[in-house]
């Protein structure tokens, strides 16, 4: 019986890792299971001498080489790229930094690709420790507040592509680490965060239930990041009268002239066309924004929407099915795996009784 027990503890197992492949996105892996370290070599107009990361004093027009130590931890060689990457605000509402080409995500004044330069990819050996070196080159013309970003540095055998927020499933691990990089000129003035509501747009909630959404598109206009941002949305059909949605989310941050897509759920109701009112209310310390606007929902947009919602929510459904039929079918072969078992350990103790009475 013990080796039928084993064989239902080992399919236990392999059923959850299973309906674990089956059922969710991996994750981007960053220092648990990388193989790999990176750490900055620190200059000496290194602004916050506390900090792990590069956050340096500049100068327009300077230019400067940073180092970075990078050692490959496992017994295999690794091709590793370096991405400067000027920073974001994600859809999640959080700061991330893996992307080389931002276009419409980014406002910021220059970016990092264009003061540390293209890319490197860098070979290490097994165990090797090598130093990487990239140039910065500082635009002759001033700024105040900060550029952020981070070197982004991906295990090119893991991931072919630098992609966020994909929708569908994956089976690829995208093992990175990202090490930041803050440049400041102006350290005496501080700069004030201001936050700006543009588009209005609809769209799913994607990240959870594939349910019809607003989607309400937040740019902090300024050179310096938010944090700890507090949202509540909420719609009507017009000022003052019911609430219809609300949305609250706390904890989050934006990066430094940047902006994104906040979401408010319509919990898989159907959107339906019509004159609607968005109250949002947004508090970042002593800092707080307020925005009242009427928007419109046409039956074209509705309806896209709808179908859209529906298609998501029916394929994540096939999805849970197939998992727990795959559960089920590991169980059953667990079953008879373990009755085999028992049955063949029952047979051979049978016969040694009988050899014993021979």
């Amino acid at each position: 019986m013990n080796s039928g027990k084993n064989f239902f503890i080992i399919a236990l197992s392999l059923a959850t890792c299973l309906l674990s492949f089956v059922c969710l996105k991996i994750p981007v892996v960053h220092a648990e299971g990388a193989g790999f370290t990176v750490a900055a070599v620190t200059p000496v107009n290194q602004f916050d001498k506390h900090a792990s990361y590069f956050d340096l004093k500049v100068v327009p027009g300077q230019k400067q080489n940073i180092n970075v130590q990078i050692q490959n931890l496992t017994n295999t060689p690794k091709k590793i790229i370096a991405y400067p990457n000027t920073a974001y605000t994600s859809n999640a509402g959080v700061e991330a930094y893996d992307k080389n080409k931002l276009k419409h995500l980014s406002r910021a004044p220059f970016l990092l690709s264009e003061i540390l330069g293209r890319p490197q990819r860098i070979i290490l050996a097994p165990r090797e420790t090598k130093t990487l070196t990239f140039t910065i080159q500082m635009p002759q013309q001033k700024f105040r507040g900060i550029l952020e970003g981070a070197l982004y540095f991906l295990d090119s055998q893991t991931s072919s592509a630098q992609q966020t927020n994909q929708k569908g499933m994956t089976i690829k691990n995208r093992y990175a680490l990202a090490l930041g990089i803050v440049l400041r000129e102006d350290t005496h003035t501080s700069v004030a965060p201001k936050m700006k509501m543009n588009k209005i747009s609809t769209g799913i909630q994607d990240t959870a239930n594939f349910s019809a959404a607003t989607r309400v598109n937040l740019e902090n206009t300024r050179p310096v990041m938010i944090k700890k941002l507090k949202l509540v949305g909420e719609i009507s059909k017009e000022a003052g009268s019911k609430v219809l949605y609300r949305s609250t989310q706390k904890n989050l941050g934006m990066a430094p002239n940047s902006n994104f897509d906040y979401s408010i759920d319509w919990h898989n109701d159907t959107m339906t066309a019509g004159k609607y009112h968005m109250h949002l209310v947004a508090t970042s310390g002593k800092y707080k924004w307020v925005f009242d606007r009427d928007f419109n929902i046409t039956r074209s947009a509705a309806a896209k929407v709808n179908k859209k919602a529906n298609i998501e929510r029916n394929w994540t459904w096939l999805w849970i099915l197939l998992g727990g039929l795959l559960v089920l079918l590991v169980f059953i072969l667990a079953f008879f795996i373990g009755r085999h078992s028992a049955n063949k350990k029952t047979t051979q103790d049978s016969r040694s009784e009988k050899d014993k009475e021979d």
